[in-house]
This record gives C-alpha cells, structure tokens and sequence, in this order.
C-alpha cells in the first residue's frame, strides 16, 4: 500500500515538474515574440535612404503599404503573445490552486503529526518530574517522620 502511494507521488511530482516546464517555455517563447515583433516594428518605422525606390510614386506606395503590412502583422502577432501570456497565468493560477491543496492538506497533516509528538514528549516529560517530585515528597515525609 505505501509503495503505491510512493509510486502515484513519484509520478506526481514528475507531472508536476512536467507542466512547471511547459509554463516556463511558454513564458520564454511569449516573452521572446512580444520582445523580437517590437523589435521588428521599430526597425520597420525606420526611414530608409534608398533614393532610387522613392523617385516614383508607386515605388513609395508600395513601400509604405509593405511597412504598414509588416507593422500591423507584427502587432497582431504581439497581442497574440500577450493573449497567449493571460492564458498562461490563468493557468499558472488553476495549477496554484488546485496543487496546492493537496501540499497545503500534506503540510497540515505534517504539522498535526509534528505537534501531537511535541504534546507526547511534553507529558511523558510532565509524568516524569511529577514522578520525581512525589519521590522527593515521599522522602522528605519519611524522613520528617524518623527524625
């Protein structure tokens, strides 16, 4: 019986280091797009020196409609970062609570196990000073009464 539970809380530790990881990628990889697409916008608002692609108009329209593109791909890409984010700490949360009941309820029953020995060794102390307390008292009674 004991070795299953070793077992089930082997495999759930090892779950719960698993999904640890999972979060920490997702936070690295969010975190990158949101850093590497702001990047990418601020080097897009660039004005370029290119003379020859703005000599004509079309040339500077189809610039300026390629920049627009990329900046507005790049930002929808960022809010989806930043959506992915609010998912991941809802569920950074749901893993908070529902984990740690059960270590909360494991901690309590340590604690619970902790105090009753702590009240154990307490009175098996209190029993033995009032053992050696009456030893005294009987003692003293007896040499009160021989003397």
């Amino acid at each position: 019986m004991a070795d299953k539970q070793k077992k089930s809380a082997g495999r759930s530790v090892a779950s719960k280091a698993l999904t640890i990881q999972e979060y920490k990628r997702r936070l690295r990889d969010n975190i990158k797009s949101l850093n590497d697409n702001f990047v990418h916008i601020l080097e897009s608002a660039k004005i370029t020196s290119d003379e020859s692609a703005l000599k004509s108009t079309s040339g500077r329209m189809t610039e300026y409609y390629t920049v627009k593109n990329e900046m507005m791909t790049r930002a929808a890409l960022m809010v989806r970062a930043a959506d992915e984010l609010t998912k991941l700490n809802n569920d950074l949360k749901e893993f908070l609570i529902l984990c740690d009941f059960n270590f909360l309820s494991y901690a309590i029953e340590n604690a619970q196990d902790k105090c009753e020995l702590k009240t154990q060794e307490g009175t098996q102390k209190w029993n033995n000073v009032r053992v050696e307390v009456n030893k005294m008292i009987s003692d003293i009674e007896f040499l009160m009464n021989n003397c």
